[in-house]
């Protein structure tokens, strides 16, 4: 009676495997097709920062238009008469994370202004008022001709630049570096590469269109690096902090108490704040 009930059920497991191993691959090739398709909204998702787009930027700031058909902002903001330390300024580059606005960081560049530096906010493509759709050769391609139109000027200081990104503003200033090589770099909360992020949602590196990968390019600048980290990053863990500080060759890495887009304490806050001016006045004043 055994054997005639294991005769029965031999075919039938033979039959649901085969229809696992059919199953499975299909399965796996709709979510890398999904993954192809919609990656950008993943990478870039603007429809979260555009949900409230300021009509015009304050009257302080200047606005250069770059990328095709000159569609896409930089804010532009220099130094009160009053308050600048000298002339030609040096140049600071904000380049904002993948859920904001450059306008998110006009008041981080009045910050910086009011110390004397002239500071560039470059915008994305796709993002607030600018027109196009994102992507990494674009938005280098954006940041670097902002850079050629700010830097010609004689008001602006070409030989002393840095550049400060978060998020994935890290990303692009280290992708932007590679091509014009800054004075010093500031990450904030930065991921060692998007592509890295793929295999933890099942999907291989080599799909990824946009893989901005620091971890690499992090291992070719001769610039000194400052890497600001939060313990409690829920989004880009800290690992990711400490990768690029064993691989940069000449980092220093602070940690702070916060999760990704906040700190727990105005301390901290201050704390950080101090850390990133104190880093640019060395390198750049």
């Amino acid at each position: 009676m055994n054997s005639m009930h294991d005769t029965h059920d031999q075919p039938r497991k033979w039959r649901v495997l085969n229809s696992l191993l059919i199953i499975i691959p299909v399965v796996v090739l709709v979510w890398w097709l999904l993954a192809t398709m919609l990656q950008e909204r993943f990478i870039f998702p603007r429809f979260i920062a555009n949900r409230d787009v300021p009509a015009q930027v304050p009257q302080d700031i200047e606005v250069l238009m770059v990328g095709p058909d000159s569609r896409v902002e930089s804010l532009l903001l220099l130094p009160n008469v009053a308050t600048a330390l000298d002339t030609p300024y040096p140049l600071l580059v904000l380049h904002h994370g993948n859920a904001e606005l450059a306008d998110h960081w006009i008041t981080e560049a009045r910050h910086h202004a009011a110390r004397g530096y002239a500071v560039l906010i470059p915008e994305y493509r796709g993002y607030g008022r600018s027109g196009g759709s994102p992507g990494q050769e674009s938005i280098r391609s954006d940041v670097l001709q902002a850079l050629e139109l700010v830097t010609t000027r004689p008001d602006i200081d070409e030989t002393r630049v840095g550049f400060v990104g978060r998020s994935i503003g890290t990303a692009v200033a280290a992708d932007v570096a590679l091509v014009r090589e800054p004075n010093c770099l500031v990450f904030i909360v930065p991921p060692a590469s998007i592509s890295g992020f793929a295999w933890g949602f099942g999907v291989p590196p080599l799909l990824i269109r946009h893989p901005f990968q620091t971890d690499e390019a992090v291992q070719k600048l001769h610039v000194p690096l400052l890497i600001c980290s939060n313990a409690q990053d829920e989004v880009v863990p800290p690992s990711q902090s400490h990768r690029l500080h064993e691989l940069a060759l000449d980092a220093t890495l602070m940690e702070f108490e916060g999760r990704h887009n906040f700190l727990f304490e105005e301390a901290e806050r201050e704390r950080q704040q101090k850390a990133i001016d104190d880093f640019l006045d060395q390198h750049l004043q």
